[in-house]
This record gives structure tokens, C-alpha cells and sequence, in this order.
């Protein structure tokens, strides 16, 4: 997303979270990926412009925000995982 000034802003991936970075805000980045182990694997690294703009970056204002991303990945994939060998109805 881009201000008036064409500047480049982000806003937190976090669930409800509204925040917005600063330039000198402590910001992580997560994203998830299956290719590499054949498993769906959650990352996190310190903020970098150069991964901020990577498709499927997530941008997390911080720990709170991080930690709810986290469950509901973590979630996600009890939740995909039961269903695919039936032990959930959808």
C-alpha cells in the first residue's frame, strides 16, 4: 500500500491488528511455504525491505501479533490435516 507521497506503507498482518509500520519500528516478517520439506512450514525473520515485498510476506508490527498468526497457522494444519484423512467432516 502507498501514502499521498507514493511512500510505501505497511500494515500488520495480525488478526484485528490496524497498526502501521513506522521507519523505526522493530517490525518481523513471516511467511509459509510446503515446497522445500513437503510439509507446510511456518517462517519468521527479522524485517527486511527486500523480503517485505516478496509475495505471501506477512508484515507483524510484533511478538502479540506474531504469536496469533503462529495459532492460526498452527490451526490451520490440524484442522487441513484431519480432514484430508476423514477424521473431520467439513
Amino acid at each position: 500500500m502507498s501514502n499521498a507521497n507514493g511512500l510505501v506503507m505497511y500494515r500488520c498482518a495480525g488478526p484485528n491488528c490496524t497498526v502501521t509500520k513506522g521507519s523505526s519500528d522493530r517490525w518481523w516478517l513471516m511467511w509459509t511455504s510446503v515446497e522445500q520439506f513437503h510439509a507446510p512450514v511456518l517462517y519468521l525473520a527479522p524485517w527486511s525491505e527486500e523480503l517485505a515485498n516478496k509475495q505471501g510476506a506477512l508484515h507483524v508490527c510484533g511478538e502479540l501479533c506474531a504469536q496469533k498468526l503462529q495459532s492460526q497457522f498452527m490451526g490451520n494444519v490440524l484442522s487441513n490435516g484431519l480432514k484430508r484423512v476423514g477424521q473431520i467432516k467439513s
